[in-house]
């Protein structure tokens, strides 16, 4: 009898892989993922100096709207600025990256390469030019990271996830959606 149910649970799992032959992935679950799971937060300069922290707040993602090969991810950020040891300025800065999103198909995670900076603007409009040019590394950086930790990554214990990743599939953006469609 364990044998029948072992051929059933096989037979069920080669039906469900054939019946789901892509798993899409919105632009909301890839804000939501960026949002939950990676933090960034940097520095740069020499503290006492000319010196400042980063920190990205608000992470909006959209697939495939500016260009159609790439993701587009807006970033609300944060700076606090010391320059001299005198009082910190605080700015708030919009961000705007643009990437290509490359699927690992040993670990089921969604990367962000070939990263661009698209959009820098201090959303005061007070942005001093010296301060910009202290900011624009420490905004590397966070394109830096942002290009090193998973974008999205396919859950293993979600039965669909875990057969899609378990496969040999293909990256594609459709429809405003990253889509990890099984091979021909």
């Amino acid at each position: 009898m364990n044998h029948c149910k072992s051929m059933l649970l096989s037979l069920s799992c080669v039906l469900s892989l054939s019946g789901c032959a892509s798993y899409s992935v919105t632009e909301q679950e890839m804000t939501d993922y960026l949002s939950n799971e990676v933090h960034v937060e940097k520095s740069v300069g020499i503290p006492g100096v000319l010196y400042a922290q980063v920190n990205v707040e608000d992470v909006n993602v959209t697939i495939g709207r500016v260009d159609a090969n790439r993701i587009a991810v807006y970033a609300n950020t944060t700076a606090d600025v010391e320059i001299m040891n005198q009082l910190t300025q605080n700015l708030a800065l919009s961000l705007e990256f643009s990437a290509i999103p490359e699927y690992d198909k040993k670990t089921g995670e969604i990367y962000l390469k070939a990263l661009k900076l698209e959009k820098f603007e201090d959303q005061n409009g007070e942005l001093p030019q010296d301060i910009a040019a202290l900011l624009k590394p420490a905004v590397s950086i966070i394109g830096y990271a942002l290009s090193n930790e998973p974008a999205y990554k396919l859950d293993s214990n979600k039965l669909k996830e875990s057969l899609i990743k378990s496969s040999e599939p293909n990256l594609v953006i459709k429809n405003n959606k990253l889509v990890i469609e099984l091979f021909d």
